[in-house]
């Protein structure tokens, strides 16, 4: 009988160990904010998937150097090569008559001049038809890339709603332009890929008759933040409850303003422990990961932080962007490396044709990048900083994970690998180039630890092209 009360008491015991525990309810303050910390899985993942599509993707053009998402804001500043793009696109159309207006938008009734091009810019909605999208052949293109989380970009500065908001009931993909409910669909297929799912989502908007963002004063946006942001906000996340918030257009505001501190505890609270959010809440904000943007490595071992960057300079597409610009597939391994290397990750951003084709050029940088990751993942998810960064040269980079230290090595120039200023290996330690079969042997001496590659031929080295993983086991912190 004792023994029955014992059995019983374990399992019940072993019942409340494996039950899932309640999240306690965090509170609007920066303090509770910051107690509750950061979900585990961003810090391990490494590196996601940015996705500008949007009306902006009809015009997709900008300067050479330029941010093609920009467009709407390049017309409302009559910058050059934005209006002649446009006045060329109209006149394609036949949305143009001389000077007089078609009369295609819902309000011409009331418009007895020439429009204004930014008027004019709703008329992409009749032109994205997105023909060619398909929404589980880019989820399983960001599954091969190797990322663990796709951000979609929800609504950009111009306030063009990818999913049928309620609060632009005339203003969204649902309506116009491809008559999708792109977030809904893109979701489903990004979790029915393994991935977390993320949104971006911009606080403030330039065609918002409630506050028009760069044009109105910026101490005016009360209204705006009371009546439509912070409404819409909840609807797109009560509907679709993303793993991660990407907040943008904040910079001319307060985090009190946006009410920063309230939406993300609401947020946290409605989608539970995965929940993330970045740090673009407005001045003052104390709390989210953080996202330079093409800045590369920082310098943060508070915050998780993770580098937003295109694989050439636009996020959206631009068709103006010379090649140049972009990343090769070595350079964009190496760099992402030198991020993971830093304690951080990286965001990388494709931004898909207005027909959602995925130009061949990007979708051959995301593939090398995963091809690369299935041989050396393990130097790169869950990992951890090593007590230095790189090599004085940055020729070595270093990162750590399960008790294994990885050096990266982006060149090789001779027939020994040196590892400078190292403590000494324990006696049990063995050295493995990731993806080879092949013993590697290796020294100690005078504060540095030597790796002979003399064995290996330019085969090895050709399976891991853009960065070589040498595994070093047992070798602690």
């Amino acid at each position: 009988m004792k023994k029955c009360k014992y059995i019983a008491v374990l399992l019940l015991l072993g019942m409340w160990f494996s039950a899932p525990m309640q999240a306690q309810e965090v509170q609007p303050t920066w303090e509770s904010l910051n107690q509750r910390g950061y979900p585990q899985w961003f810090q391990d993942a490494k590196l996601g998937i940015f996705v500008h599509w949007g009306l902006y993707s009809v015009p997709a053009y900008s300067a050479a150097d330029g941010y093609a998402e920009w467009f709407y804001r390049g017309l409302m500043l009559g910058d050059s090569i934005r209006s002649t793009e446009m006045l060329d696109f109209n006149k394609r159309w036949g949305y143009l008559l001389g000077d007089q207006w078609s009369g295609r938008l819902s309000n011409s009734d009331a418009v007895k001049q020439k429009p204004r091009l930014t008027d004019l810019y709703t008329l992409y909605a009749q032109t994205w038809f997105a023909q060619h999208w398909n929404p589980d052949q880019w989820a399983e293109l960001f599954a091969q890339s190797g990322a663990k989380y796709v951000v979609l970009v929800t609504k950009h500065h111009d306030g063009y709603c990818l999913w049928p908001s309620r609060y632009q009931p005339n203003w969204n993909s649902m309506v116009t332009g491809p008559h999708q409910d792109i977030v809904g669909k893109l979701t489903t297929s990004v979790r029915n890929a393994g991935l977390k799912m993320g949104f971006y989502y911009s606080l403030t908007e330039w065609t918002n008759s409630l506050h028009i963002w760069m044009h109105d004063p910026d101490s005016a946006i009360g209204e705006y933040v009371d009546r439509y942001m912070t409404p819409q906000f909840k609807e797109l996340v009560t509907k679709y409850k993303p793993s991660l918030i990407f907040a943008d257009g904040e910079w001319q505001n307060t985090a009190e303003q946006f009410h920063a501190k309230e939406l993300i505890s609401w947020y946290y609270n409605t989608v539970g422990p995965e929940a993330i959010v970045n740090d673009r809440w407005g001045e003052g904000t104390q709390h989210g990961f953080k996202t330079p943007e093409y800045k590369g490595a920082i310098a943060d071992t508070v915050r998780p932080w993770a580098e937003c960057r295109g694989i050439g300079r636009s996020f959206g597409l631009n068709r103006n962007e010379p090649l140049s610009n972009y990343l090769t597939s070595d350079s964009l391994i190496r760099h992402f490396v030198k991020l993971v290397a830093a304690g951080g990750g990286m965001t990388l951003n494709v931004g898909p044709d207005a027909d959602g084709t995925i130009p061949m050029l990007q979708q051959e940088r995301l593939i090398d990048l995963g091809n690369w990751l299935k041989t050396n993942g393990e130097a790169i998810y869950g990992s951890r900083p090593y007590k230095k960064m790189c090599e004085s040269d940055s020729t070595v980079y270093y990162t750590r994970n399960n008790g294994n230290l990885y050096a990266i090595a982006t060149h090789i120039n001779s027939k020994t690998l040196v590892l400078k200023n190292m403590p000494k290996p324990s006696i049990l330690s063995q050295v493995t180039l990731l993806g080879c079969d092949k013993h590697i042997s290796h020294f100690y001496f005078a504060g540095s630890l030597y790796i002979r590659l003399n064995n290996l031929t330019l085969e090895d080295f050709n399976k891991n092209k853009g960065a070589w993983v040498f595994r070093i086991t047992k070798y602690g912190n």
